[in-house]
């Protein structure tokens, strides 16, 4: 892949970043980036999934708890 074209004051950042933390290169850098942006992603995406299921799971719950609640209800039975 051809070169990126960035501002100065990203070509800026991107020494400091690079500097500071000890990466070699800009295309090092660049590629810790991906890994961490993919990481973060990936992170998120199973954070919501997981979000999403428990959604799921407490509305299937209160409905069972609902359901056992009134089979559990103490009723008279006549005659005793």
């Amino acid at each position: 892949m051809g070169a990126i074209a960035v501002s100065k004051k990203e070509e800026q950042q991107i020494e400091w970043l690079r500097k500071e933390l000890g990466i070699a290169t800009k295309s090092g850098l660049i590629r810790t980036a991906l890994k961490t942006l993919e990481k973060k992603t990936q992170e998120e995406k199973l954070r919501r999934d997981i979000q999403e299921s428990v959604r799921r799971c407490a509305a299937a719950d209160k409905e069972e708890n609902r359901e056992l609640f009134f089979a559990g209800v103490a009723r008279e039975i006549p005659g005793e």
